[in-house]
């Protein structure tokens, strides 16, 4: 009987932070030898670049979703993992991580890894982690389906962000998050500061927890609001329909500015023309003596978020164009 690599799935809503969280758990233990697959819906794809993520078993789908339009490239990047990971072509992973786009409804694609035989036979779905932005979080959830799906999927929600918000209006999201979906365990984190241990063991699938690495930690999971359910995803997802996503992408070039305060500007500027429909934005700014800028923004923020390229980042994109990928709501 082949022994089926683990799949941690990470999804979670624009903006909420799976990023962030992700490139710190690349570096811990629990998933530093993983495989890594990263779905964005745009054309050009950044966030690859900045995990810092530098081996040879990682793939970006760009420019379709996973669970849709994307399914297929999704399939074909795990059995291409597999067959190099099998003759060696690529350095042996443990398991593979897959992050979806901000816009991904998890369910078919949950369904999809279990009922493509390939995959079913060499695969075994780990757990779901769904991450959920603190300072929009009660607006996300009563605003766009797409995010309640990602809840709804979820054996652990990590609300990021925590730093922004009281204690009153995180209990607030707390209380929403046990109605939304009872059976999930909630995990705060604010900088980055929750563990993979501690959000992957509190994620498992039934009848899955045994693709799972026993945990070296008895220590309890403090940041949690209740303890863990079962899910059964084989009859809560197959069948779905095709997801209907409820927003549109463009990419706008940016040529090289003089100096970073003319490119916030510039950014401010574009923010404002877009603020009613404006969901997210991010990609990579030039400035006139080679600096590389990352650009992040999302709804709720004030203004633009920008900071220099590492030097890893630039290697990865110094033949990616400069400008941003928008993604707006579409009109109701």
């Amino acid at each position: 009987m082949i022994e089926r690599i683990p799949i941690y799935l990470l999804t979670g809503f624009l903006g909420s932070g799976k990023t962030t969280l992700l490139k710190t758990w690349l570096q811990q233990p629990l998933l530093r030898n993983s495989a890594l697959i990263v779905n964005e819906i745009g054309a050009v794809g950044l966030d690859h670049a900045t995990l810092g993520y530098a081996s040879e078993a990682a793939a970006l789908l760009a420019d379709a979703c996973v669970c849709c339009t994307g399914l297929p490239g999704l399939h074909e990047a795990l059995e291409n993992l597999f067959w190099a990971r099998l003759y060696r072509s690529v350095p042996r992973f443990d398991a593979v991580v897959i992050e979806t786009t901000g816009l991904a409804d998890p369910g078919p694609l949950i369904a999809s890894l279990q009922s493509q035989q390939f995959v079913r036979e060499r695969y075994g779905l780990a757990g779901v982690v769904t991450t959920l932005g603190a300072p929009t979080a009660l607006q996300t959830m009563a605003e766009f389906a797409e995010a309640r799906a990602q809840l709804d999927a979820a054996g652990a929600i990590v609300v990021t962000k925590t730093d922004l918000l009281g204690a009153g209006e995180l209990d607030a999201i707390g209380r929403a998050l046990q109605r939304s979906n009872p059976d999930a365990r909630v995990l705060l984190s604010a900088h980055g500061s929750l563990s993979a241990e501690e959000a992957w063991h509190a994620a498992p699938l039934a009848g899955t927890s045994g693709l799972l690495p026993d945990s070296s930690s008895s220590r309890p999971m403090h940041r949690s609001w209740r303890a863990v359910g079962g899910h059964n995803t084989g009859s809560r997802f197959a069948g779905r329909g095709r997801p209907v996503h409820g927003a549109s992408t463009r990419f706008e070039a940016l040529t090289a500015a003089p100096d970073i305060d003319s490119l916030r500007r510039s950014l401010d500027a574009l923010i404002a023309q877009h603020c009613a429909t404006l969901l997210r934005m991010k990609g990579l700014a030039r400035l006139v003596d080679g600096t590389t800028v990352v650009v992040q923004f999302t709804r709720g923020d004030r203004d633009a978020q920008l900071s220099v390229a590492s030097e890893a980042t630039r290697v990865a994109t110094e033949n990616m164009p400069g400008g941003v990928t928008l993604i707006f709501r579409l009109r109701r």
